[in-house]
């Protein structure tokens, strides 16, 4: 009787030694350490660039683009390792605002990706309510000229000076200077900061490095629209790879 029982809690054990053994090959294979971001796609965008993005990251088993069609609140932000909200044109309630920056204050860490205002409208959005109390602010159009470029600088965030497409775009105001626009006037292409509880906020003026425009043979300032100009600015997909590194640093 005493041998059976000894033999039952010899089975047990290794059963539970081989459970540490499986659980331990996953987190190493990266299934425990995934990080998830919310990709918000409920306030007019579109949800083929979160597509894209899983497909980009597809190779990285630790990064996941999670697509939400719907209101932000608590329980949709809980556990995520940053939000993205990438060209809105739908307005932000109050209370996805007063969820987000919760959330913000609490670590979580955005990527905020806009645009010019005939495809992103700034007070219709009311998305400066979200990054204002944070230090940073989207200005009004810039007046730079089509198809002029923003350069990255060499730094915190990018491991290279990375050429980006801009044309027609803003400017972001405070934060630590990430990319600059390739024209007359200081004009701000993207720019981070650290919230107090370990978290980031990421902000770029302009969608066309986020949808991963450029080529290796664009020209600056040639053609007058999307129809005609051969876009300058060719590290996009580098640059934006960097920038969801960094987020989640």
């Amino acid at each position: 009787m005493m041998k059976s029982i000894l033999s039952d809690r010899k089975k047990i054990i290794v059963n539970v030694l081989l459970g540490i053994g499986l659980l331990t090959a996953a987190w190493s294979n990266g299934y425990a350490q995934r990080d998830t971001l919310v990709f918000d796609v409920g306030h007019g965008q579109n949800p083929a660039i979160a597509a894209g993005y899983n497909e980009l990251f597809g190779g990285n088993h630790n990064t996941l683009f999670s697509v939400h069609d719907g209101r932000l609140d608590a329980a949709v932000l809980r556990g995520k390792a940053a939000l993205v909200i990438f060209s809105p044109r739908n307005e932000f309630q109050p209370a996805e605002i007063a969820a987000v920056t919760n959330y913000l204050k609490g670590g979580g860490s955005l990527l905020l990706i806009f645009d010019e205002e005939r495809r992103t409208p700034l007070s219709q959005t009311r998305i400066n309510e979200l990054i204002v109390p944070f230090g940073l602010e989207l200005t009004g159009d810039t007046p730079v000229r089509h198809n002029c470029g923003a350069v990255a600088e060499k730094g915190d965030v990018c491991s290279a000076a990375w050429e980006l497409p801009y044309s027609g775009g803003r400017s972001v105001k405070g934060g630590t200077v990430i990319s600059r626009v390739y024209d007359d006037g200081d004009y701000i292409h993207s720019a981070y900061t650290n919230t107090p509880n370990g978290g980031k906020i990421i902000v770029m003026s302009d969608g066309m490095a986020g949808l991963l425009l450029g080529r290796p043979d664009g020209v600056r300032f040639s053609g007058t629209g999307p129809a005609d100009s051969s876009y300058w600015g060719k590290d996009s997909e580098a640059f934006i790879r960097e920038i969801v590194a960094f987020l989640l640093k």
